[in-house]
């Protein structure tokens, strides 16, 4: 007979870390709508558990972070540069979003949480084999594969996927980006804090400083 419960447990727990889905922001139906002096903004929140990020959608409650997807029309006759000459407000509120980095480490999956699967290094799988009246048991340290290889392969899943999210947040990273009249640019925005705010994108003097 084969003890099988901890080793179902074992491969349960193998898939405990999550890949990383790209947002593609270009692609989003965006439900949430401002005009403000020619620049038309359209914004969605949520977008990480809509594309199936649910580890990272979860980090990001917990941690009082917004990532928004956004869509930046500029309907005017000059350039528009988020972070030079427009901003992100909520209502009469300037907003500073995240840079990609930051908001990268205030969600991502921790890899380092994956160690304690290590302890799986001392599970032993026991065979039991009966013979008439004669019973036998065979002792496998399966654990000795399991252990390290659950650690490493979450811990490899893990990072993989942190690393896609941070060249995610920065290839859609907005600011200082030029867009000129007439033309539709799609980003990612990360926003401290736990509510889900009324945005707009409004022309401002140039030099705005973070």
């Amino acid at each position: 007979m084969f003890k099988l419960p901890v080793l179902l447990l074992a491969l349960l727990l193998s898939s405990c870390a999550a890949t990383y889905k790209p947002l593609r922001p270009e692609r989003l139906n965006y439900n949430a709508h401002d005009v403000q002096d020619g620049t038309s903004l359209s914004y969605k929140y949520d977008v990480l558990r809509e594309r199936g990020n649910r580890r990272y959608a979860n980090k990001e409650e917990n941690k009082g972070v917004r990532i928004v997807a956004v869509k930046v029309t500029n309907n005017s006759d000059s350039d528009l540069i988020i972070g030079r000459n427009a901003a992100f407000f909520s209502g009469s509120t300037q907003l500073f979003p995240l840079e990609a980095s930051v908001a990268q480490r205030m969600i991502r999956q921790s890899s380092a949480s994956y160690l304690p699967y290590l302890l799986l290094t001392f599970v032993n799988l026991t065979v039991t084999k009966k013979d008439g009246s004669n019973t036998t048991q065979d002792v496998y340290p399966i654990g000795l594969a399991l252990g390290p290889g659950i650690t490493i392969g979450n811990m490899a899943v893990a990072s993989n996927a942190n690393s896609n999210l941070l060249r995610d947040l920065m290839v859609n990273d907005l600011f200082d980006k030029k867009i000129k009249p007439g033309e539709t640019m799609y980003g990612i925005i990360g926003l401290r804090g736990w509510d889900y705010k009324p945005l707009s994108l409004v022309r401002t003097a140039a030099g705005i400083d973070e």
